[in-house]
């Protein structure tokens, strides 16, 4: 089983490895933001898909599209 996803440890080194700054009176904001986040997505990668299902092909927006 994968370890608990651990925002404090994430949000540093993400921030770091992409040039953003986060302001110290912003973090706790970006850490619950990103907890709530994470918390979601484990609900929709724990849904259940049939294996015969087939992967939509990438969407590309073309000139125009709205």
């Amino acid at each position: 089983m994968a370890d608990a996803f651990d925002p404090e440890a994430y949000v540093p080194q993400a921030a770091a490895a992409l040039g953003l700054p986060i302001a110290p009176s912003d973090l706790g904001d970006v850490l619950g933001a990103l907890a709530i986040l994470a918390r979601v997505a484990g609900v929709v990668m724990a849904f259940p898909l049939p294996e015969e299902i087939i992967a939509a092909a990438v969407f590309t927006a073309e000139k125009g599209d709205a």
